[in-house]
């Protein structure tokens, strides 16, 4: 344990984020190395908060390399996954363990690819999770997505605000905003998921920040575009990216939107469910 406090006491924390990015998950490696961590490890295991019976997990990727995902960026990567059921079969399904009431759960145009992660979960299954005060250390001064796939309401609030104390920044989003009870003590740490004026609105009431995805509609009210999507480059001259803005959380007061994108397979999936969503709001 004293090497490894002398390799986090290398760690820094102001400074621009693409040397801090650098430096930090390099000595993370280090100490991946020094405990024989996986490349994907987990930092929570419960019961949903979503169907109060599912038992689910928080796992992390990209504390050591940068994830391959040139829109998010190089952020840690923290999915909310189920324990017994392949991520998939959980998402086709429809159930509420880690996606909730979303209209894009069941198999509706979700843009997670829940196939993809197979592999990831078969290796976290049958992990123990690790210590809170290690879960910290590794983010230390990094910029993290809560939420890369599943609800962060499926886990407690308590546990996001502990754990995440020590990164820079994040970035997160719910589809569980309707539901008050359950998700308002999240709003300063997520952003409400809104898919028509009428949400966007609802939220904002609320006291919520929004993400909005449009569908060729213009934004309403006051609205910034996604700059990820934007032909843009950041203050270090490399593309725009999600861990360079920064925005999406429940900090301060914004909203942000993007039009409705994917493959077309998944576009018109997602299109069917908005419009179902939409009928069912109206009757």
């Amino acid at each position: 344990m004293k090497m490894i406090e002398t390799i986090a006491a290398r760690k820094i924390m102001n400074g621009p984020f693409i040397i801090r990015n650098l430096v930090n998950k390099g000595l993370n490696k280090a100490i991946s190395k020094m405990l024989k961590m996986k490349s994907c490890i987990v930092l929570y295991k419960g019961i949903s908060l979503l169907d109060n019976k599912t038992p689910i997990m928080v796992v992390m990727s990209g504390y050591t390399k940068d994830s391959s995902n040139t829109k998010t960026g190089p952020l840690i990567q923290l999915y909310i996954l189920p324990i017994n059921d392949k991520p998939s079969d959980t998402y086709k399904s429809g159930s509420s363990a880690v996606c909730g009431t979303c209209k894009y759960n069941g198999n509706n145009g979700c843009y997670v690819r829940w196939s993809h992660l197979t592999s990831l979960w078969n290796s976290a299954r049958v992990q123990n999770p690790i210590d809170k005060s290690l879960a910290k250390e590794l983010m230390k001064g990094l910029r993290v997505r809560v939420g890369a796939a599943g609800d962060p309401v499926a886990v407690p609030y308590e546990f996001w605000k502990d754990v995440l104390s020590s990164c820079e920044s994040y970035t997160g989003y719910t589809h569980q905003w309707t539901d008050k009870n359950l998700s308002s003590a999240y709003k300063d740490m997520l952003m409400a998921s809104v898919d028509s004026h009428s949400e966007k609105i609802r939220a904002r009431a609320w006291g919520w920040n929004t993400f909005q995805v449009l569908d060729g509609e213009e934004p309403i009210n006051k609205s910034t575009l996604c700059l990820a999507t934007r032909d843009k480059v950041d203050q270090n001259g490399l593309p725009m990216s999600c861990a360079s803005c920064m925005l999406c959380n429940g900090k301060g007061t914004k909203s942000i939107h993007v039009q409705l994108h994917g493959a077309s397979n998944t576009l018109s999936k997602a299109r069917k469910a908005r419009h179902q969503h939409t009928t069912q709001a109206s009757v």
